[in-house]
């Protein structure tokens, strides 16, 4: 049988069936192995026809790199009585264009191995099977999630800030983001225990993530301090997004040996604007509105600048 990486195989350009190895499923893969820290390890099972890359939401991959096009390049899977027959890459007439193993090209037949750059990302194409795709899912969320909650962790969700404000400043593109602190959470920890604490930030995280988009990202920035991200929305649909966890939250009660724990969340949501300086700048603002929601009694949402109050 002929191994996926044989080398007779690719410098035909042909690239085997992905199940010629003993009969073993195996898939073509996109791996991430340099570039923002936000997407480096991310990998990508290339399942349709047509796959595109770029940097905006609608791709089939979606990479956070200010220099890759909204739009960037496509590749193309031909099948045929063997299985895969070729895959190829086309550039979509960018203006930072598409490069294969260091040498820019319009359009190329890809082998396994190939290194493909886009902006200032590099992906490697591979074939894999479901032990390879989980070894590096495993290994992508060790470095970017928090072990406790399973959301982004500080590291991972900052970085991706950096990257939506450096594209937004860049692009105009709109975006918002949502600061928000459990109300009283020590006071958990003090009746309950710390383990009660624990099972109540897992549960408030899994509560959170349902009322997000596919798009949108949330991570822990503190013990009891989230951050939500949340890509292509103004600040209004951010702030009635804010209320909707607010009100789930409010409505939520975990049971933990024999008790019922509630509390609530206080949030600040802020849109970024060009004439913010910084990242820091714009964490900020949302800090400071969230600070007012704290200050008038809790279980608030503020929206900065605006200092707009909601209760119901």
């Amino acid at each position: 049988m002929s191994d996926p990486f044989d080398e007779t195989i690719c410098d035909r350009g042909i690239a085997p069936s992905p199940g010629e190895r003993g009969g073993e499923e195996r898939s073509i893969m996109l791996l991430i192995i340099a570039g923002n820290e936000v997407d480096l390890g991310k990998h990508f099972v290339l399942e349709k026809e047509e796959v595109s890359l770029g940097r905006e939401t609608g791709n089939d991959i979606v990479i956070h790199d200010g220099k890759m096009s909204k739009a960037h390049c496509v590749i193309s899977i031909m099948k045929g009585s063997r299985g895969v027959e070729r895959i190829d890459i086309r550039d979509l007439g960018t203006t930072n264009g598409t490069a294969v193993n260091g040498e820019p090209v319009a359009r190329a037949t890809l082998k396994a191995g190939d290194k493909i750059q886009v902006g200032d990302t590099i992906l490697r194409l591979s074939y894999s099977d479901e032990i390879e795709k989980e070894y590096h899912a495993k290994l992508f969320d060790f470095a970017a999630r928090d072990a406790l909650t399973g959301l982004y962790n500080k590291r991972y969700i900052l970085n991706d800030l950096e990257n939506h404000s450096r594209i937004a400043r860049r692009n105009g593109r709109v975006f918002s983001i949502i600061l928000i602190d459990i109300d009283d959470f020590k006071r958990i920890n003090d009746r309950h225990g710390h383990l009660a604490g624990d099972e109540y930030l897992k549960h408030i995280a899994q509560l959170f993530c349902r009322s997000l988009r596919e798009q949108d990202i949330a991570g822990r920035v503190g013990g009891e301090e989230f951050l939500v991200i949340l890509p292509e929305t103004a600040s209004e649909g951010a702030f009635q997004l804010a209320v909707r966890m607010r009100k789930n939250v409010e409505e939520f009660g975990l049971s933990f040996q024999g008790s019922e724990i509630r509390t609530t969340i206080s949030a600040g949501v802020c849109q970024f604007e060009s004439g913010v300086r910084d990242v820091q700048e714009f964490l900020g603002l949302a800090d400071q509105a969230l600070y007012e929601a704290k200050k008038a009694e809790k279980n608030k949402v503020v929206q900065a600048l605006q200092a707009k109050l909601a209760d119901t």
